[in-house]
């Protein structure tokens, strides 16, 4: 009589064995492709999240417009007041982003969580005679456009008292009259999975000719300037 052929215990821990190695293998792969996917999400909504941000500032501050936001203490109108670390000015704001009509808007940057956050505040221009009742701008609760900000400053470009552009400057000197541009220079932290570009932006202002002459003029002002930094 023929002895049964079969697998002897060995053999059974060896294929098992092998087995587990596969299967470790496969998951491994999976799991890898999985978080790839993931940062490759993410980073796209960073890359968003960034591109949308230019978009809406770009909006508003090319379109300022030379409106009074507050008075100074000798009384005069000051249109556009900015230093390094907030701006302030006029601007049309789209009916999907809120009431439409010229709003008071604000950019600043704040300090939060050992870093900065870039805030926006806006409000409908009020008509109050009353000067203790509250507008809408003073009502608004700031929104936070950007986060992870490690460093970054606000700088201008604006007319001298000969009428010739200045270098760009940390401080509006002279807020009663409107700058030709405004940049935004901010240095992203770890936490951050994309880096900011470099923000420039011609102020265009409103209604006239003379306005548009002076959009294509900062324009190329803009222009040579760049090219003159890489240069």
């Amino acid at each position: 009589m023929k002895r049964q052929q079969g697998f002897t215990l060995l053999e059974v821990i060896v294929v098992f064995t092998l087995l587990a190695m596969i299967m470790a293998m496969i998951f491994s792969g999976i799991d890898s492709g999985r978080r790839t996917a993931e940062k490759g999400e993410k980073r796209i909504t960073a890359i968003n999240e960034i591109r949308v941000v230019q978009n809406i500032l770009r909006h508003q501050l090319s379109r300022a417009m030379g409106i009074g936001v507050t008075e100074s203490e000798e009384g005069e109108l000051l249109k556009f007041v900015g230093d390094d670390r907030s701006m302030m000015f006029v601007s049309q704001m789209p009916g999907y982003l809120g009431t439409g009509g010229p709003h008071i808007q604000k950019l600043e940057l704040v300090s939060a969580d050992g870093g900065q956050v870039l805030q926006y505040s806006h409000g409908l221009i009020s008509n109050y005679d009353d000067e203790n009742e509250m507008s809408a701008f003073d009502e608004a609760e700031p929104i936070v456009l950007l986060e992870n900000i490690r460093e970054g400053a606000f700088a201008f470009v604006e007319l001298d008292e000969e009428g010739l552009p200045t270098d760009w400057v940390s401080e509006i000197e002279n807020p009663a009259n409107m700058p030709l541009m405004v940049q935004m220079d901010l240095t992203m932290n770890n936490q951050a999975r994309e880096s900011w570009p470099l923000f420039q932006v011609a102020v265009q202002l409103d209604g006239s000719g003379g306005s548009s002459r002076r959009r294509t003029s900062t324009m190329n002002l803009l222009q040579n300037r760049n090219q003159g930094n890489e240069q």
